[in-house]
């Protein structure tokens, strides 16, 4: 039988309808496609480009040096993938990377501005804080542009999409927490094979210098004398071995000296306080910009005491929290020293909870001898989101306190 005439009139106006959509609906499809495409290039340019920022704002903060930089920031940018290939960055003069101030606005403090410095100004000595980054898949790029997925007479067939980041140095309130409890005077003398001092020879000729007094066949330290300078005595001009070995507390007043000298040298504008412990925690000095005013604060304290390493770092924590010296803007980091273990007051892993918890202060931590309490400390730094170091004598602390000096933190200012 024969359809009726209406049924092939319907089907004929469906077939050229659908002639119609198909082509709109493959417009579409490739609209979609394509946009999808283009916003997740857009994400992982952002993603590798603001890497590469942080890394050479990290890179400038670390080791002053512009070359450096620019290595951290292009190694950063190539492990970062963007449409599929590494990011590539021209490290040219005129390249992808630059260096300049960041600034706070005038009219609104907590955003900032970036005016560049030249690489030849910067290498010659200007100030220089922040690095600006310059992510580009275009044509003439490093990586070229991006081909897109679907192309031909709905869409181009290329992509140029442009980045641009700026990772400044932040300034610092920094409190320096620091042990002076008895073991930190503490003398170790390493004596070579032959030498000693309480060989009977070195004895009597302790008594010749005046260090000893001998009583029925016994020695006994001579007034104002005790083991320490009679030690020193034998190994500098007995035994003539040169310098004595120092106090802990001696490396430790010159292992702050060179970090206050790294500071110093430093483009951001560093204010620091000093706290210390021994059997209970004091607030030393405030927060201050003149480093010489913390070494001569430091002169006035001595070891003495047990080791209650919460109760200083309760003290630090009230230092860079203190609105009449802390800066609303600049990042708060913490210094926790010690060359022993806690034994006195509240658990420094509480009152690191404590601090993570109600303030936004990093606290780095610093182990000083192997008779530190190495493993709590490590857990006081995870919890504070600072760094755990440890150094074995008084050369190893003074390039420690030199390497937390130059760990300026960077943030992403564009």
């Amino acid at each position: 039988m024969n359809a009726p005439r209406h049924s092939r009139r319907r089907r004929g106006s469906v077939l050229v309808l659908l002639a119609f959509l198909l082509p709109v609906l493959a417009i579409l499809a490739v609209f979609t496609i394509n946009s999808a495409y283009m916003q997740l290039t857009r994400t992982e340019l952002m993603v590798a480009t603001d890497a590469a920022a942080r890394a050479g704002g990290r890179g400038l903060s670390e080791y002053q040096d512009v070359d450096m930089a620019k290595e951290a920031a292009r190694i950063t940018a190539a492990q970062n993938s963007v449409a599929g290939s590494p990011l590539r960055l021209s490290t040219a003069a005129n390249g992808d990377i630059e260096f300049g101030m960041a600034t706070p606005m005038v009219n609104s403090p907590s955003k900032f501005g970036f005016t560049p410095v030249s690489i030849a100004d910067v290498v010659a000595g200007e100030t220089a804080n922040a690095v600006r980054v310059a992510g580009r898949r275009v044509v003439g790029s490093q990586s070229g542009p991006v081909n897109m997925i679907m192309s031909g007479f709905v869409s181009e067939a290329i992509f140029q999409p442009q980045q641009s980041a700026v990772a400044m140095q932040v300034d610092r309130d920094i409190v320096l927490v620091l042990d002076r409890s008895g073991s930190m005077s503490w003398k170790e003398y390493d004596w070579p094979r032959g030498k000693s001092p309480w060989y009977t020879s070195t004895l009597v000729a302790g008594v010749a210098a005046g260090k000893l007094r001998v009583r029925k066949g016994n020695y006994y330290y001579a007034p104002g004398v005790d083991q320490y300078e009679y030690q020193d005595w034998a190994w500098e001009e007995h035994y003539e071995l040169g310098e004595a070995p120092p106090m802990p507390w001696d490396n430790l007043v010159s292992a702050v000296a060179a970090f206050l000298e790294v500071l110093d040298g430093t483009p951001q504008t560093e204010r620091v306080a000093l706290a210390s412990y021994a059997s209970s925690g004091s607030l030393d000095l405030h927060l201050t910009s003149d480093y010489d005013a913390v070494m001569a604060e430091l002169a006035t304290l001595g070891p003495n005491g047990s080791t209650a390493i919460g109760m200083g770092m309760q003290q630090g924590q009230s230092a860079v929290m203190n609105e009449l010296y802390a800066r609303p803007y600049a990042a708060k980091t913490m210094v926790v020293m010690t060359d022993g273990m806690h034994n006195r007051g509240i658990d420094p892993v509480n009152v690191a909870t404590s601090i993570a918890s109600s303030s936004q202060v990093t606290i780095h931590t610093v182990t000083f001898t192997d008779g530190a309490d190495t493993e709590r400390m490590q857990n006081v730094a995870r919890i504070g989101g600072g760094a755990h170091y440890h150094a074995d004598d008084g050369l190893q602390l003074i390039d420690t306190f030199r390497e937390v000096a130059n760990n300026l933190p960077t943030i992403l200012t564009q």
